[in-house]
């Protein structure tokens, strides 16, 4: 090993083989939990999370939170109608996202390209971060090695933490074939998925990767067609986005209403925004990579709680495009409002983080961007906890108003268009979250309820304000309990049984 502490960790890890690899995760575990945390941070200061807020940025949310606090107390009608217009905005650019979508071929997608020959795919790195996954990670194993892929072209590296015996156990009495690889994490902060992935991409040896979760069914021709997409484009593309649906939608309320907003965003909106130019704020699994371009965007960064997001949006700002493919990955959806909320808390956490990172240079961003990836940052991933955490506050106006309780008539012309405004909202809010569910062959009734769903979102985006102010970097773990059938297989979409292998939902 004596030659290995001469080189750079990354360069050590590129030299050798699984079991040199292995060696040096044993010997140089510091320095590799190290690079693993911080090592995106000393390259790319610009996108790096943990630098934390622009001084300007303090001071605009600071003057902001005192105007709208002030409003809601002075001129309450005024605030109201704000509060509307920016919800209402939010909608309709959502609405008209999805239309592109709806228009962009639906099911039918693009045309496919024509399949490789076995002898023309390539090499093929499947990364899968487990953490306290001993109850689902054995289906997914099972299913990893049904993939319709040569087995001489691909490794799937499994990411365990040191501390977690039983996922490792689970993989092992799953009976996974050669190309499946335990790898152990150096242990060391944060304990994040994107920390531990940032492992898988030093280790990968594929010229393609893709990450899954310990949860996901993934098509078996998934990596066949996403194999032909790259080989058919340029090299601009670096990334491609599978579909991502919830196999256990009718479990309750709360699945059903989840895995509507699912098919609204992986039917409708990420097309929608492909055809329309603009950066996709990519799904945290099934997106697969270019490795030499995802190496030079930096991989991930190990601070930033959606990282997916963060990623697809940095690939944009590189001058990078993000593609979506007519295939699926089946997922579990939470049907208990605990851990939902706590999982959306993260997401609306992460997705400020990742606005307050690609704004801090106001001007870089807009040439980065351009108006179209400034409406996507801003509109889409920033106003996405914005339009939840108002909500309650709009709802509490609303009803103070319409009750003509405001300590002043100032403004009471105000109030029939905003009740006229959040109509609108709520109809195409309902309106495209029921075709979505339709289109994904769900059934389309409890779309009337999508704006009570949204009071969990009301609920996350507290937290997630209150933890981006004193706890930015935590990640609350999602559990999985493996609902389906015993075999591995999911239940499909409408409860049917389904052997997850359809390149379609």
């Amino acid at each position: 090993m004596a030659g290995f502490v001469e080189v750079d960790v990354v360069e050590a890890l590129a030299r050798g083989g699984a079991e040199a690899q292995d060696r040096v995760l044993e010997e140089r575990s510091a320095e590799v939990a190290d690079e693993m945390a911080n090592g995106f941070a000393r390259r790319h200061p610009e996108f790096a999370a943990r630098s934390g807020f622009a001084r300007w940025q303090l001071v605009a949310l600071a003057a902001g939170a005192v105007c709208a606090l002030a409003a809601v107390v002075v001129a309450p009608m005024v605030a109201l109608l704000l509060l509307t217009t920016l919800a209402t905005a939010y909608s309709l650019l959502h609405a008209v996202v999805a239309v592109a979508g709806l228009l962009s071929g639906g099911r039918r997608g693009t045309p496919e390209e024509p399949p490789l020959a076995d002898a023309d795919l390539p090499f093929y790195t499947v990364v899968v971060p487990a953490y306290r996954e001993a109850g689902v990670i054995g289906a997914l194993v099972r299913h990893l090695a049904a993939l319709d892929y040569p087995p001489d072209r691909l490794e799937v590296l499994v990411l365990v933490e040191r501390h977690d015996p039983d996922t490792i156990r689970a993989v092992l009495a799953a009976d996974p074939p050669a190309f499946v690889r335990i790898v152990r994490l150096p242990p060391g902060p944060p304990q994040t998925k994107p920390r531990a992935v940032n492992l898988g991409l030093m280790l990968a040896r594929g010229e393609l990767l893709v990450i899954f979760d310990a949860e996901d069914r993934p098509d078996p021709l998934q990596l066949r067609r996403v194999a032909a997409r790259f080989a058919s484009a340029d090299d601009r593309l670096a990334c491609v986005q599978a579909q991502l649906l919830f196999h256990n939608a009718e479990v309750n309320w709360l699945t059903r209403q989840f895995a509507m907003e699912y098919a609204l965003r992986f039917r409708f909106s990420m097309p929608g925004l492909v055809r329309l130019g603009m950066p996709i704020p990519l799904g945290g699994t099934s997106n697969h990579f270019r490795t030499d371009t995802l190496r030079t965007l930096g991989g991930w960064d190990a601070w930033n709680v959606t990282e997916d997001a963060d990623l697809g949006m940095r690939c944009a700002a590189l001058g990078y495009r993000t593609e979506m493919i007519e295939t699926v990955t089946w997922e579990e959806a939470l049907d208990v409002p605990g851990p939902f909320v706590r999982q959306r808390t993260r997401w609306f956490k992460g997705f400020l983080m990742t606005a307050i990172v690609h704004t801090r240079r106001p001007l870089r961003t807009l040439r980065r961007f351009r108006a179209s990836g400034l409406l996507v940052l801003l509109g889409v991933v920033a106003s996405a906890p914005v339009t939840a955490l108002v909500l309650p506050v709009t709802a509490a106006l609303t009803v103070l108003a319409v009750s003509g309780l405001f300590p002043s008539s100032f403004g009471a012309g105000l109030l029939a268009p905003v009740l006229v405004a959040q109509g609108v909202s709520i109809v195409a809010r309902v309106g495209i979250t029921f075709a979505a569910a339709r289109r994904a062959d769900l059934s389309g009734w409890p779309a009337v309820f999508a704006p009570l769903y949204s009071v969990l979102w009301s609920i996350a985006a507290w937290r997630a304000v209150h933890q981006l102010a004193f706890s930015p970097f935590s990640w609350e773990k999602t559990p999985h309990v493996g609902q389906g059938h015993a075999d591995g297989r999911p239940t499909g979409a409408a409860g049917e049984p389904a052997d997850g292998v359809s390149s379609t939902a």
